[in-house]
């Protein structure tokens, strides 16, 4: 069977079940611009074509029933492919760009891959904070699956809103990925987790993330040998320490780190790395210190005094106190500026 064969029966399937439980049909969409639009978003990669042909065939919108994720239609991804794009994050707190969301609830998209060098695509999950389940390897296989549902009426109705019980969908989902055959990238995972270090090389790739960017390079000072260093002018080294306290914002973190020997204030601009910093974990840090050290920044007190006022409901004295902090931070100058940071547990 052709590939429009196969998701054009799975669409009949799904048509055909949804009218005997009494419920409305697909309908075909009124208009299919969209789809060129969101193929132009997507270069280099391109839509999967059981993706592009459920959409020429079917319009989501009309449909009144909700299942998770849903395969939304082209205008509603390519407003969520905008919308994540604007937001200034990178990966990995968002999906890598071979991801196309189609949908989002609760902080958790539904994405299906693109068609790539790596692959022909249309494998869908649903990307949630800790991990991206995997919730079909095609899109032909996730219409069967929701046609099931509902032929058995696995539904949850209250009075005019429809939607597919998601806990039976969950408990599905694992036999039918076993079922099918080994997925030519995923293998027989059911799901993926989404810390960076584990993304398949695939995503890693899309993303232009190299692994070997966390490898640990080596010490070269302890941070008192290089505070000393620096007594005498410009000094730059690497030193493995744990971040003790740190403040964040758009432009960076300022970090204190701690070796056991020193402590010094570290600012680590925005984009410094992917891997870090993060609070209570150790680091490799690629610094440069310009000259004398003073002593490292308080951050513990301005961050207690925005913590108790906060706690004690006193919202007001909270923002002033934070307010304060950052405007303190924004004119401090850091003992020393990272360059690289590289995780060491």
């Amino acid at each position: 069977m052709t590939t429009f064969g196969v998701i054009d029966s799975a669409i009949d399937r799904l048509d055909e079940a949804l009218r005997a439980a009494g419920l409305a049909g697909l309908a075909p969409p009124a208009d299919v611009a969209a789809i060129d639009e969101v193929a132009d978003a997507v270069a280099p990669y391109s839509l999967p074509s059981e993706l592009h042909r459920y959409w020429e065939r079917v319009d989501p919108a009309s449909i009144a029933w909700f299942p998770f994720p849903r395969l939304t239609g082209p205008a509603e991804a390519l407003t969520q492919l905008q919308l994540r794009r604007d937001v200034d994050v990178t990966v990995p707190f968002v999906p890598p760009p071979l991801l196309l969301p189609v949908d989002y609830a609760s902080h958790c998209y539904g994405v299906v891959e693109l068609a790539s060098r790596w692959g022909e695509g249309g494998t869908i999950f649903e990307w949630d904070f800790d991990e991206a389940l995997l919730v079909s390897h095609t899109v032909a296989d996730r219409l069967d699956l929701l046609a099931e549902l509902v032929a058995e009426d696995c539904l949850v109705r209250v009075d005019d809103y429809v939607s597919i019980d998601h806990a039976a969908e969950a408990e599905r989902r694992p036999a039918r990925l076993s079922a099918s055959s080994p997925h030519p990238l995923y293998g027989a995972r059911s799901s993926v987790p989404t810390t960076l270090e584990s993304w398949p090389a695939h995503w890693l790739a899309a993303s232009g993330v190299d692994l070997r960017s966390r490898e640990p390079l080596g010490a070269t000072h302890t941070i008192a040998e290089l505070v000393a260093a620096a007594g005498m002018g410009r000094a730059t080294g690497r030193v493995h320490g744990e971040v003790t306290r740190l403040a964040g914002s758009a432009a960076g973190a300022l970090v204190v780190v701690d070796d056991g020997t020193k402590s010094l204030d570290v600012w680590c601009p925005a984009g410094t790395s992917l891997w870090g910093p993060v609070h209570r974990t150790r680091f490799e840090f690629e610094l440069t210190i310009d000259g004398p050290v003073g002593t490292p920044r308080d951050l513990v007190s301005p961050q207690a005094q925005i913590a108790h006022d906060a706690l004690s409901e006193q919202l007001d004295a909270a923002q002033a106190a934070a307010l304060s902090f950052f405007e303190q931070l924004d004119a401090h100058t850091p003992a020393a500026i990272a360059s690289d940071i590289r995780p060491l547990d």
